[in-house]
């Protein structure tokens, strides 16, 4: 038998895709990379191949510094922190899992200093020391796609109303 939270997670997942209008074609190139990401990493991490490889052009494109320890941290802190089947989707989906809207929220959130709303967005799906894991690497990440250029977009989507940069 699941559990309540489990069955609030699962029916917010369901509910948001759904729902969703994004898909991958919708989204501007800050969203696409740090989905690509995630993607990235976590097919490596089954495949057993090196995503620091195809990771450093991103980097170089984006002039980003080394912050492959943080995807990396973030990706192993949703699997361990939601029993949700899929958070992350394969590099060739064309649609946003929950798990990737969810992180997009949570960096749109910390670019426009909105911590609390952050750590809502991120405790209400994953278990609480996985969340705080991942709200601390999430807030150095926001912090170098920030200095990159690599904003996310205030969309209505993300569920609180934010102040554009």
């Amino acid at each position: 038998m699941e559990s309540k939270t489990n069955t609030d997670t699962n029916s917010k997942a369901k509910d948001f895709l759904k729902k969703s209008a994004l898909n991958i074609l919708d989204l501007d190139t800050s969203e696409i990379m740090v989905i690509w990401s995630l993607r990235h990493w976590a097919a490596c991490s089954i495949t057993g191949e090196d995503p620091k490889d195809l990771f450093t052009i991103c980097r170089e494109q984006h002039q980003l510094p080394d912050v492959s320890v943080l995807i990396e941290e973030v990706v192993y802190g949703i699997a361990e922190g939601t029993d949700e089947k899929g958070p992350i989707g394969g590099e060739l989906c064309d649609h946003i899992h929950y798990g990737e809207f969810k992180i997009l929220e949570a960096i749109c959130m910390l670019q426009n200093d909105m911590y609390e709303d952050a750590m809502n967005s991120l405790f209400g799906w994953l278990k609480k020391y996985q969340g705080r894991k991942v709200l601390k690497c999430l807030n150095a990440l926001s912090a170098f796609l920030d200095q990159s250029n690599l904003i996310i977009p205030p969309r209505p989507q993300y569920r609180n109303n934010l102040v554009t940069h």
